[in-house]
């Protein structure tokens, strides 16, 4: 069974263009909101654009997949809220797109095993069908489907965010899944006739708007994302109490954060320690937090024009702690980017890389 150390740090999420809080954010207001924060970094690599109008809000959440063989062939797979998922490899070039419905956010784990074979497996959360989408993931940027049936949520309003879980406790592997009136299910994968099956194990409710979402499969412990509130920390096993606590400097209190709460994403450095990173989609900006302890605020950053342009009003991000090659000597972070340009020009909305070494430099003394 595949299975490595950095299969804990995937996540997901995005928000519409306009606000979830009602706040009127026009790209100028939101870049200017930001700019006090002194600390920046630039993408080194960018994908091709999403097949859409540039004006529509459509890219919204990346996974990333290691291949533990071959790393510089590791590629990204992105969502299209609009109509699909796109896969990319570590130079941004588009592999593969499928037109299989409006998915929002997606994640992925390692080592599921399926008809005596272990996959890797993708999940996502698709409104076209207020269901989670199961699929097998292959080399060259190949996606399977592999659900056995259409797993219908039980939330009352549309599915929004997700993330998926391994459990370090009993091996058993779930997705998270949320609305935007906050309410989040908990559904434990099976398999079933060589498919991969669901059962919903936990269901409770936030006060507000949920969506990025990131789970800890080495200390229990799923993160959410209360788009204008802050960042929940919850104990991810389904016997658990459903109430958790508020991680300090993770609202407005924080002068660094403007609502609202989007993509959440863990990036370890050994089995505790390591970085919570949260983007601050209303001021361009990405907040970054211990994973250890009461995961202490360290400081935020932003994405800056640089050889490809930066990053504004990033819904959904992802890290892995894996190095990629030259570019990527201590791994990724891809962040989606709601205002894409081509020098001066606006185009359709795509996903950033960043080198997670220029981040860390950023915060490591």
């Amino acid at each position: 069974m595949k299975k490595f150390f950095f299969n804990i740090i995937w996540l997901v999420s995005g928000a519409l263009i306009l606000s979830s809080c009602e706040v009127n954010r026009p790209s100028e207001g939101s870049r200017k909101a930001g700019e006090h924060i002194k600390n920046t970094v630039v993408a080194v690599a960018e994908t091709d654009p999403v097949p859409r109008h540039k004006n529509e809000d459509s890219a919204d959440d990346p996974a990333i997949w290691v291949d533990a063989d071959n790393p510089a062939q590791s590629f990204v797979i992105g969502t299209d809220k609009k109509g699909g998922l796109a896969t990319y490899d570590l130079n941004g070039k588009q592999l593969n797109y499928y037109s299989c419905g409006k998915m929002n956010n997606c994640d992925l784990r390692y080592g599921f095993v399926l008809a005596k074979d272990t996959i890797d497996i993708l999940a996502s959360s698709n409104r076209s069908s207020h269901s989670i989408a199961l699929y097998k993931v292959e080399k060259g940027g190949v996606l399977q489907p592999v659900h056995a049936r259409t797993i219908t949520s039980e939330m009352t309003d549309d599915v929004y965010g997700l993330c998926m879980y391994l459990s370090p406790v009993s091996g058993k592997y779930f997705v998270f899944l949320n609305s935007k009136i906050g309410e989040v299910e908990q559904w434990e994968l099976f398999e079933n006739n060589a498919k991969v099956d669901a059962k919903l194990v936990r269901s409770f409710k936030l006060s507000t708007q949920t969506e990025g979402m990131v789970a800890d499969d080495h200390t229990a412990i799923v993160y959410i994302g209360e788009e204008c509130a802050g960042i929940h920390k919850i104990n991810a096993e389904p016997d658990s109490a459903s109430q958790g606590e508020m991680i300090a400097q993770s609202s407005e209190e924080n002068k660094n954060i403007k609502f609202d709460i989007e993509g959440l994403a863990l990036y370890a450095t050994d089995s505790i320690s390591g970085y919570l990173i949260a983007s601050s989609q209303g001021n361009y900006s990405y907040a970054v937090y211990e994973r250890q302890g009461n995961n202490k605020y360290l400081g935020s950053f932003r994405i800056v024009d640089g050889t490809v342009d930066g990053a504004e009003e990033t819904d959904g991000i992802d890290v892995v702690n894996v190095s990629l090659g030259e570019k990527f000597p201590k791994g990724m972070l891809v962040v989606q980017d709601g205002y894409n340009y081509q020098g001066e020009k606006l185009i359709s909305q795509n996903f950033k890389y960043i080198s997670w070494k220029a981040v860390e430099e950023l915060f490591v003394k």
